[in-house]
């Protein structure tokens, strides 16, 4: 029954490295994600319970102590429960909550039909002889041993019978000690691993891009032209028109002014905060010079709409103001399309004539 015992308790512990290395690999002990697994802290619970279990297992081979062995079995059928109930639903969990169940089974069994000195049936032998009195022998006066070699042998005989303490709890904190030393060297070993594992994906990753993939340059449409993104929106400038117009209100002073006229179509953009939505958020106008041109607030234009899949807006309008006067203008334009990429094109528009505002 010991080699039984040492076995399961061996195998627990074993056990609680093997399935917590498994868990940090598959993410489910990822605790210092954003959004860490629920389920991680119940399994990490019921492994911890399960790791000390086994610990107190260990401790109880040489000690057939009752406490200790029914000690062992309910933190091997709490260990159980917790699993069971909040450590989710996989394979390593079933076996751990099975195990626990097993394990829990034995050391119950075990610790029940272990007797202690203390319990009403432990020597019953003695007890028959309650009632018959002794006779007392008397003893002659030279019968009498020297002083002190009565005292001498009563304690000799108390002291040869006298069971040498056991002390479980003193195996167990060595046993804990150990398993903790273990799992801390095995903890840096794996986090070590890992970084290290990253490290090299990471770095063949961005040589595999550097060596195989050769970013082409974005495009440059012109007006009219329409720069479509297959299956998500399309994108069309039809005029880059000066105004006249000043805002007296606004306390920028720009050296020209244009009205930018665009149309753009949702294709199959799928609805996440809205639908499909192009401003001058999207937009970053540079003037002949290179700088960036700043929104200006113009009235009487056509404010962009939002459109649902498979609709257009058609005349959508957005002013800005240039700080140095320009022939032409650079439209950077960046939209963030369904997988969340941004998709970026060029549009080099001429500025016209001046147009009339409201």
């Amino acid at each position: 029954m010991k080699l039984a015992k040492l076995l399961i308790s061996v195998i627990a512990m074993m056990m609680t490295f093997v399935f917590i290395y498994q868990s940090m690999v598959s993410g489910i002990l990822d605790l210092s994600s954003q959004t860490p697994d629920i389920y991680g802290y119940g399994w990490l619970v019921g492994l911890a319970l399960l790791l000390i279990a086994g610990t107190i297992g260990v401790a109880s081979i040489n000690n057939d102590d009752r406490k200790i062995l029914l000690t062992a079995a309910k933190f091997y059928f709490g260990s159980a429960i917790v699993m069971f109930l909040f450590a989710g639903n996989d394979s390593m969990t079933a076996t751990a909550t099975v195990y626990g169940v097993v394990a829990g089974i034995v050391f119950l069994v075990n610790g029940l039909m272990t007797k202690n000195e203390d319990d009403p049936e432990y020597g019953w032998e003695e007890k028959r002889s309650w009632g018959k009195r002794k006779s007392e022998v008397k003893k002659d006066a030279r019968d009498k041993e020297p002083w002190g070699v009565n005292d001498y042998h009563e304690k000799s005989k108390k002291d040869l019978n006298r069971k040498s303490p056991r002390k479980p709890w003193v195996f167990a904190i060595i046993w804990m000690s150990i398993v903790i030393i273990a799992g801390i060297f095995f903890g840096i070993a794996f986090l070590i691993d890992e970084e290290e594992s990253q490290y090299d994906y990471e770095y063949s990753e961005q040589v595999q891009n550097d060596e195989t993939i050769t970013p082409e340059p974005a495009r440059v449409y012109g007006p009219g032209e329409t720069w479509t993104v297959d299956g998500d929106f399309s994108v069309t400038f039809t005029a880059a028109n000066e105004t006249d117009f000043r805002n007296e209100f606004s306390e920028k002073n720009p050296a020209q002014v244009i009205v930018l006229s665009y149309d753009y179509t949702n294709i199959g953009h799928e609805k996440d905060v809205m639908d499909l939505y192009i401003s001058s958020v999207s937009f970053y106008v540079i003037d002949e010079s290179g700088e960036i041109a700043e929104t200006y607030p113009v009235t009487g234009i056509t404010y962009p709409q939002e459109v649902p899949i498979g609709a257009s807006s058609l005349g959508a309008q957005e002013a800005f103001g240039l700080k140095n006067a320009s022939r032409e203008v650079m439209v950077y334009v960046e939209i963030y399309g369904n997988d969340y990429v941004p998709y970026e094109a060029f549009f080099k528009l001429p500025i016209q004539s001046s147009v009339p505002t409201v």
